[in-house]
């Protein structure tokens, strides 16, 4: 039972808001997380699990204006879309493509950059503190090619990340065969990039997560947030069906149903999803030491606890459509072109397998929004996280953590600004 004295309310329990609920209730806050459980699962459990500093490079890259339409008509490609979503996507969509051009393209690159770099480190004391070390892998992860015209057509994107600091090891098939003896020889290069890390079971991550914030006077709503009540232009409760809940202040960071509340406070936003899958093979795991990427499918592969997990593919098609399951079979067939060992004969209904759909909250210039709201200071938000995340979530909680405190973050955070919409 919450308790009806004024506190600080965090909207979302997915990995930003309870890093978020975690740091501010290490600045002594009582705090409440506002989330029905069914959304608390939606991104942050079933995504690749990469805490990947180097994830920099926004989607939206120059030339990629040509390459959408072919991506759009391959329903097997990287990108698909319900097509009934083209008019309300079309300013989202708009957005995008003036995003890709070239000094853009930099200029969000060193913004994500300076938000992810620290991203391990920002995870730390949370880890230590929920005694989840145990959970973290720190052994970098490689890009794999299967053409080396993949291979000269991520140039772009590791140039982007060389000239913000990351260090990349360029291997050939020799080598990847070495490191990898599992892998298929289709794959022809790869680079290696040994700064990032990643996490062996992510829902067992948020798990205790909650566990430590409950056991430290952490309370939870099980409920969406209906609004935030406002008066005198200052956040004074968040609605929900079981009534009003009392705020000093309040964080939105509700992932992809951010932009109505965001919208209701008088802040426009362009907010969308990527709806992503992921397949798991139980006892694969083995076939791994650490992730890889296979570059041309856009798919990651993981190793975690107990099982192989292959997450990828960007479907768009909003919150209310049903799985297109074809975009998870086509994970799995790709995960046995990757490794041979693999079954041919396994598909999504062999025991065992797991399948999943995630909503990814996707902004057109692939920056998350960590902002004060326009008109309403005691409002924070730290949403949009789109592909990174889970990489973001610890980094992001402090720079909201040292807003709600009154403490300026060492962020430049004029590029993740609500008022750039």
């Amino acid at each position: 039972m919450h308790s009806l004295q004024p506190r600080t309310i965090v909207i979302g329990g997915g990995l930003v808001g309870m890093c978020t609920a975690l740091q501010l209730q290490q600045q002594g806050r009582a705090v409440t997380v506002v989330d029905p459980r069914s959304l608390k699962q939606a991104a942050s459990l079933g995504n690749a699990g990469c805490v990947n500093g180097s994830s920099i490079v926004p989607v939206a890259m120059p030339g990629v204006v040509w390459q959408v339409p072919g991506w759009l008509r391959d329903p097997d490609g990287p990108l698909v879309m319900r097509w009934s979503r083209l008019p309300g996507m079309t300013p989202w969509l708009l957005r995008f493509l003036a995003s890709s051009r070239p000094a853009r393209v930099a200029a969000q690159a060193r913004a994500l950059r300076s938000l992810l770099a620290p991203a391990l480190e920002a995870y730390r004391p949370l880890l230590a503190r929920a005694r989840a070390t145990d959970l973290l892998r720190e052994r970098g992860h490689t890009v794999l090619y299967s053409t080396d015209a993949g291979w000269r057509g991520d140039a772009a994107g590791m140039r982007l990340r060389a000239d913000n600091g990351v260090a990349i090891e360029e291997l050939d098939a020799g080598q990847l065969r070495e490191a990898m003896p599992a892998l298929s020889d289709r794959f022809v290069r790869g680079r290696r990039i040994a700064e990032t890390g990643h996490f062996v079971d992510p829902g067992e991550l948020l798990r205790r997560f909650c566990e430590h914030f409950v056991s430290h006077g952490g309370s939870f709503v099980d409920a969406p947030a209906e609004r935030v009540e406002v008066r005198d232009g200052r956040a004074v409760a968040v609605v929900t069906r079981f009534g009003s809940l009392p705020a000093l202040d309040v964080v939105v960071s509700a992932g992809a149903w951010s932009a109505k509340l965001a919208r209701s406070l008088g802040d426009r936003v362009l907010l969308d999803t990527e709806r992503g899958y992921h397949v798991e093979v139980p006892g694969a795991e083995h076939l791994l030491a650490a992730p890889v990427m296979w570059a041309e499918a856009k798919m990651f592969a993981t190793p975690m606890a107990g099982r192989l997990r292959a997450a990828g593919t960007v479907e768009l098609a909003g919150l209310q459509a049903p799985p297109t399951w074809r975009r998870a079979a086509l994970l799995l067939e790709q995960l046995k072109r990757m490794f041979p060992a693999l079954d041919a004969q396994l598909g999504l209904d062999t025991p065992g397998v797991g399948k999943w759909l995630g909503f990814r909250p996707s902004t057109p210039d692939s920056l998350p929004v960590i902002s004060r709201a326009s008109r309403v200071p005691n409002v924070l938000y730290g949403f949009g996280h789109g592909h990174v995340g889970l990489t973001g979530a610890a980094a992001t909680a402090r720079v909201l953590a040292d807003l709600a405190s009154g403490t300026q973050p060492a962020l430049d955070l004029k590029p993740f600004s609500i008022q750039r919409f």
